[in-house]
């Protein structure tokens, strides 16, 4: 025994010890420590002797001094009290302990011996046991599935709301029958022998697809997963995932019934039904169609689906891949297919995409009806029509020129019975050949044949240059309104055709409105997209500056309405108008790349809308320059007219000017003229359709020849010889028939000094 009445094993033991050890005396101070206590404080043994509790761990003294006094004063002991808090040690981390407190005599003196455990990572590690329970639990009961644990085989442990709801029974009822009770009937024996190859072969995982009956009689469809749990290599049990398919099944099921109408009805029409995949690599599905239309057979589609492609007529093969290119899930198309036997369908092909729950296109669905017997039955109500328009056109011409032949035949024959008294006459024969120059430039304006000069053209500009000559077509008891769109796109259109086209419709506005009324003109940017180019023919998609010229007359009758622009067509009156107003109105439209379009009903006015391709470029001027009287001259002109009577007035139209003009019959004959001629050409005149050689290719021939040498093509109806789509070729000069002495030696001035 030591010299303080201490064991020296004892001291030892307490020195040693892994467990905090301490005594503190009635004053609440540290009489002795150990080490292990000591650097848990994180202050040293010296550090502690002598000092009291609160000195030591303020922090904890609040609660371990109460019961200090308390064992000092009962002499009872205290043990496993928890405590935390921070030490010296590791100041704001917080730690965890387990504190006995045990009464002492030392020396006579009442002591309390102190037994201290650190507990911190016990703690911790029941803390997380503790959250990843409440966030398992946390997400069981909120999660949409089954979730099932079980003990064993079969015993249930837990059964989230989820489970409960679709089995119908509550967690108590599943904990006490298990969940095997609620399987149908019918599927309890395949559930069983399910469960139990698991069992046996310790497979692990195991799935389960089965119907549980609820207690009110409903069925649900389930999906079930398990998989077993291990605790090292002890078999703890199973945690299964159990989905409610019961709308998935009933849809299932109404899709194959769908599949099967859908077959069924495919199988048995005319029209041909696709399914493709997405990049039309591979065709899932085609209908007996197809060997009825195609002339082939489905297997010879689905094995090569480039048979599609390669069927297609070779003129139509290229539009149909452009379309489609463009897009594959809304294609749209009429096109011919060459079958086997050489002999050719036309179909009506349209495409749409099928998605899904994202909206990802999975297959392109379509439908290809046989349109030949349309077509044809089409071709003929066409023809018979087209033979209908080109009587009435025949049958107007007719009677306008015999008008206008009696005109001139008759005055002509006046002016030879009174040569002296014959100006009246030759006055009346100038107008009637007028009134013919115009009736033919509007036959060939309606059959687009005029030859255009299109420029850039602000049509709201070009609108302000007419409101005053409309102003006085119109009359006083018509009002005349403009809506113009500011910041109006270009077009490109010849200027004098627009204004004809504006006159026209004012007039025949006009003549609507007997009593007066209201004419507006509007102008527009406009969009016309794939929807609006569906429902009219040879409409392209794209950008247009629309023109409406409006009124409030009358109205057109709607049976009337697909035979207004056909030239000689009228519902005025005898002697009023040509009946070719519209038709020149269309033809010069239709010329500039646009459309027309008429909307009207009987006592509600009539619109019509023309819609003209935006263009780009400066605008150019369109004011009229007005004609030099001094056009005279002294070049030299070779003229070139297979009709004798007009090669006469144009050499004696030229020559009255001051021009040397040499003469020709034809091609052939105007370059032996020109060969033999050893002077200068300054210009050719030339028609166009001629003879063994024609004006276009005379005129190739001598500009090589006479490089300084100008041309002028004069001609009625040009064949598209020296114009493209009824545009001047670049670099061309165009004299248009019939023409008076003054406007052909103006234009030759013109030509020279150009």
């Amino acid at each position: 025994m030591t010299a303080d009445g201490s064991l020296p094993w004892l001291d030892a033991l307490f020195e040693a010890s892994p467990v905090g050890l301490a005594i503190l005396d009635a004053s609440l101070r540290f009489v002795r420590i150990n080490p292990t206590l000591a650097e848990l404080n994180g202050v040293s043994v010296a550090e502690h002797i002598g000092r009291t509790l609160r000195e030591i761990l303020p922090e904890l003294a609040p609660v371990t001094e109460p019961v200090v006094r308390h064992v000092l004063e009962r002499g009872e002991a205290v043990r496993d009290i928890p405590l935390s808090g921070t030490t010296p040690r590791q100041l704001g981390v917080l730690r965890h302990w387990r504190a006995s407190y045990i009464p002492l005599e030392l020396g006579g003196a009442r002591c309390v011996a102190t037994y201290v455990e650190d507990i911190t990572d016990q703690v911790t590690a029941e803390q997380a046991l503790q959250a990843s329970e409440l966030r398992f639990r946390t997400i069981c009961e909120a999660a949409p599935l089954g979730i099932f644990l079980t003990e064993g085989a079969s015993q249930v442990v837990y059964a989230n709301p989820a489970a409960q709801r679709m089995v119908g029974r509550p967690e108590s009822e599943l904990l006490r029958e298990g969940w095997g009770a609620a399987v149908h009937p019918d599927d309890v024996a395949s559930v069983t022998a399910i469960v139990r190859a698991a069992d046996q072969s310790r497979r692990g995982d195991l799935q389960v697809d089965a119907r549980f009956v609820r207690p009110d009689g409903t069925v649900v469809w389930t999906e079930t997963v398990a998989r077993e749990v291990y605790d090292g290599s002890r078999h703890l049990g199973r945690v299964a995932v159990m989905s409610d398919v019961t709308e998935r099944r009933k849809i299932e099921a109404a899709l194959h019934e769908s599949e099967a109408l859908f077959r069924e009805l495919s199988e048995n029409v005319d029209a041909v039904f696709y399914l493709s995949r997405p990049d039309v690599s591979r065709i899932d599905y085609v209908s007996r169609g197809f060997t009825t239309v195609w002339g082939r057979s489905r297997e010879e589609l689905q094995s090569n689906p480039d048979l599609w492609l390669t069927t297609i007529h070779p003129d139509d093969r290229a539009r149909v891949t452009a379309a489609f290119g463009r897009d594959r899930a809304g294609f749209k198309a009429e096109y011919r297919v060459v079958r086997p036997d050489g002999s050719v369908r036309w179909v009506s092909d349209r495409s749409f995409p099928v998605r899904d729950a994202e909206g990802k296109i999975v297959r392109i669905a379509g439908v290809a009806t046989d349109e030949t017997e349309r077509r044809t039955l089409e071709a003929q109500l066409l023809q018979a029509q087209r033979l209908e328009s080109i009587g009435r056109l025949a049958g107007g011409v007719a009677h306008d020129f015999n008008n206008l032949l009696t005109v001139v035949m008759s005055h002509a024959a006046f002016a030879r019975q009174d040569p002296k008294g014959a100006e009246e006459d030759l006055i009346s024969i100038e107008r009637a050949g007028r009134r013919a120059a115009e009736l033919t430039s509007q036959l060939l304006a309606f059959a687009r044949r005029q030859v255009i000069e299109p420029r850039v053209v602000a049509l709201n500009a070009l609108t302000g240059q007419v409101d005053r000559m409309l102003q006085r077509l119109l009359g006083e008891q018509v009002a005349l309104e403009t809506q113009l769109q500011p910041d109006l796109w270009t077009v490109r259109v010849d200027p004098a055709q627009m204004e004809q086209v504006l006159v026209n419709l004012a007039v025949n506005a006009r003549d609507a409105m007997p009593n007066g009324g209201t004419l507006t003109i509007e102008t527009a940017n406009v969009e016309l997209g794939g929807g609006y180019a569906l429902t009219h023919a040879d409409v392209v998609p794209g950008e247009y500056v629309m023109v409406a010229v409006s009124d409030s007359g009358e109205g057109i009758d709607p049976a009337l309405l697909p035979m207004i622009f056909e030239p000689f067509f009228t519902t005025k009156p005898s002697g009023v108008g040509t009946g070719l107003g519209l038709a020149t109105c269309y033809g010069i439209v239709k010329q500039a790349g646009g459309h027309i379009w008429a909307y009207s009903e009987p006592g509600s006015g009539s619109t019509f809308k023309l819609y003209l391709p935006r263009a780009e470029g400066e605008v150019a001027d369109t004011a009229h320059a007005a004609p030099d009287p001094a056009v005279r001259g002294d070049e030299t002109i070779l003229v070139v007219e297979d009709d004798a009577d007009v090669r006469a007035i144009a050499v004696r139209a030229l020559r009255v000017q001051g021009f040397r003009v040499l003469e020709a019959t034809d091609g052939v004959d105007a370059l032996e003229v020109a060969r033999a001629y050893a002077g200068t050409i300054h210009l050719l005149l030339t028609d166009v359709v001629m003879p063994r050689m024609g004006g276009k290719e005379l005129a190739a021939v001598l500009v090589v020849e006479r490089p300084a040498m100008r041309v002028l093509f004069a001609s009625g109806y040009t064949r598209n010889a020296i114009v493209h789509q009824g545009v001047l070729e670049q670099g061309r000069h165009f004299l248009q028939k019939p023409y008076v002495p003054a406007t052909l030696a103006r234009r030759v001035r013109e030509v020279l000094d150009g």
